[in-house]
């Protein structure tokens, strides 16, 4: 059912044109860089993107402008893990996903890091999606680990 629900979504992205989806990623980064919780961390994990997923090169930017720290490791089944003391460091953590609950169920690219990283740090998370990967359920496990907000917008 996950590896499904993954294709589907695959297509929807590959439909979108490069303006919606480069639209609606500076409107995903406009919302987060409002919040509270991206304005008190001084230290963020957020993500280079890969073309099917949300672009967050302005809040990277952002970031780095405002003098938070910044860290986005490459998320590969070879991908070195971040020290415990590095997660504990983060004030916000931004994660991409193949598609999200508006409740912040997260369905990734089945290869677990986001998970593991995620059940070892206790700050807020934030998903990041396009419209069209926002679906109302999604089969879950005990080692899913939800995003306490996603963060979307509307294609116009």
């Amino acid at each position: 059912m996950k590896n499904e629900i993954r294709k589907e979504i695959r297509k929807r992205i590959k439909s979108m044109t490069e303006a919606d989806r480069l639209s609606q990623s500076l409107s995903v980064c406009r919302q987060i860089a409002a919040t509270a919780e991206w304005r008190e961390a001084r230290s963020v994990m957020l993500y280079e993107a890969l073309p099917d997923e949300v672009n967050l090169d302005a809040l990277i930017a952002e970031a780095r402008d405002s003098g938070k720290g910044v860290i986005c490791p490459m998320a590969t089944a070879d991908a070195p893990s971040l020290q415990q003391s590095e997660v504990e460091s983060l004030g916000l953590i931004v994660v991409p996903g193949r598609a999200f609950t508006a409740e912040g169920e997260r369905l990734g690219r089945g290869g677990g890091w986001y998970d593991r990283l995620l059940a070892r740090s206790e700050c807020p998370v934030f998903g990041a999606a396009f419209a069209c990967q926002i679906l109302p359920t999604l089969p879950t496990d005990a080692w899913d680990k939800p995003v306490d907000k996603v963060f979307f917008c509307s294609p116009q």
